[in-house]
């Protein structure tokens, strides 16, 4: 049987890039906002990158983790931890978000676009990410 295709590991865009990315786009999309719609508009956008800026930095910390205790071999109770951690870790970060949202005044499309700056920041990285494999 053929071995499937694997891309180069250049090819895949770094955490930390993503990371790097995604705070400038969220530092220039909070300045636009500022300047042209409102400051509560950019504190939301501050806001809503914060999180996801947050979140992938958990999620990668605890993606590591998990992948060194199977590496070392554990299993049963930390490998059933493992197993539930991270969609344990979203619902509550989507709790957090929600609290956010009841309890204080936050401007929703702001922190739309603060959150959508992750996900900009990673088509970009991966789009650097190939060129640079390509040459």
């Amino acid at each position: 049987m053929a071995e499937p295709a694997q891309l180069p590991s250049s090819r895949i865009p770094t955490i930390p890039a993503i990371q790097r990315t995604n705070v400038i786009l969220v530092a220039i999309t909070a300045a636009i906002l500022g300047f042209f719609d409102s400051m509560p508009a950019a504190y939301g956008c501050l806001l809503g990158g914060a999180v996801v800026i947050a979140n992938l930095w958990i999620l990668s910390l605890m993606g590591s983790m998990i992948l060194a205790a199977a590496g070392a071999g554990v299993s049963g109770t930390m490998a059933k931890f493992g197993v539930l951690a991270i969609p344990l870790k979203m619902l509550i970060v989507v709790g957090l978000v929600y609290l956010l949202f009841t309890r204080t005044h936050i401007d929703g499309l702001g922190f739309g676009l603060g959150v959508l700056t992750q996900m900009t920041a990673a088509i970009i990285e991966t789009g650097r990410a190939s060129r640079r494999s390509s040459s």
